[in-house]
């Protein structure tokens, strides 16, 4: 019987470990050396140990740690870079960096969330009772009524976490899932979502490049930097174009769905003055940045959205019981 994948470890797991494996490897510790001393949180310490038993087989660390679970195809293809390239330690900060920002927006939209959800059931309890007190609706049947929508709510949000954390750890094979299409379709969280794939296969090709490897074998290792299967089908197409003669800046001026206007001249220019791997790096930072800035943004409106939602709920659950128009008397 064929195991369930794991899902990926929580952001704020991720960034401590990743921070404890760069401050190892900048010590000059080898991951067979640094394994023993990292901890995990609860039932994460297995993946921990299996990791280090695979390492003790051979394994390398990226290898290793995606098969137990520790890494997801991402990560073990950014740290296999890496480790190619000789030195993980810059992939590790920059991974660390990146989901300490994830986690911390996280905690940011939780916290904020307090008062829309306090409010959210309020207005579930609110409004029926009237009707509990008249005696019109029983005890049982007024809870029921909120329960179910917060039920409801509640396990939409949990699954919609729990899909987003297995598609996280898909392998590189991977075929097409319905959630690779509404991810790209998403008012304003499609277009991030394609910009964090092409960043993250960017910095996986400028690793790549600069740790020697020879173009046509590391376009087809950098495409494990895209998460969504429908954006590396199209990146996947770079090869073929380059075989047949293109320049990689040629290749991805060709495909613009993965062409953002400036890519393809860095790309020339670093193809014409020798330097495409820092170029690649270059272009990676910003994307980087302005990602970051944009999620920030989106941290702090969320709660708002969400606050505006009940307000209006409950605004629209007052207007519509007619607390506010006038009655006539029925014996007049």
């Amino acid at each position: 019987m064929k195991s369930m994948p794991h899902l990926a470890l929580p952001y704020r797991i991720r960034a401590d470990l990743l921070q404890q494996l760069a401050a190892l490897s900048h010590a000059g510790i080898a991951p067979l050396q640094a394994l023993p001393m990292l901890k995990l949180p609860g039932s994460y310490q297995k993946r921990m140990e299996a990791t280090l038993q695979a390492v003790k087989r051979g394994k390398n660390l990226a290898d290793a740690g995606l098969q137990s679970g520790l890494w997801t195809p991402l990560e073990a293809g950014l740290i296999g870079a890496a480790l190619a390239a000789g030195d993980p330690t810059t992939v590790y900060r920059q991974l660390a960096s990146d989901y300490q920002e994830k986690a911390r927006q996280i905690a940011s939209i939780k916290s904020r969330m307090t008062l829309p959800v306090v409010m959210g059931i309020l207005s579930l309890l609110i409004p029926p009772l009237p009707q509990l007190v008249s005696g019109a609706l029983s005890m049982g049947a007024y809870l029921w009524q909120a329960a179910r929508t917060i039920l409801l709510v509640s396990g939409l949000v949990a699954g919609g976490i729990y899909a987003y954390r297995r598609f996280q750890v898909r392998p590189a094979d991977a075929p097409v899932s319905w959630l690779d299409q509404v991810l790209l379709v998403l008012p304003v969280f499609g277009k991030m979502h394609k910009r964090r794939n092409l960043c993250d296969f960017w910095q996986s090709m400028a690793i790549l490049l600069a740790a020697g490897l020879p173009m046509f074998d590391a376009l087809p290792l950098g495409l494990q930097g895209a998460s969504n299967v429908l954006l590396r089908r199209q990146l996947a197409r770079i090869l073929p174009l380059m075989q047949k003669g293109a320049t990689l800046a040629e290749a991805v001026r060709s495909l613009p769905e993965i062409n953002d206007g400036t890519l393809a001249g860095l790309l020339h220019t670093g193809e014409a003055s020798g330097t495409l791997p820092e170029m690649l790096s270059r272009y990676a930072r910003g994307e980087n940045a302005s990602l970051q800035l944009q999620q920030s943004q989106i941290a702090e409106w969320i709660p708002r959205i969400a606050y505006a939602f009940v307000a209006a709920t409950i605004a629209y659950g007052i207007l519509r019981s007619g607390a506010f128009s006038p009655h006539v008397p029925g014996n007049l």
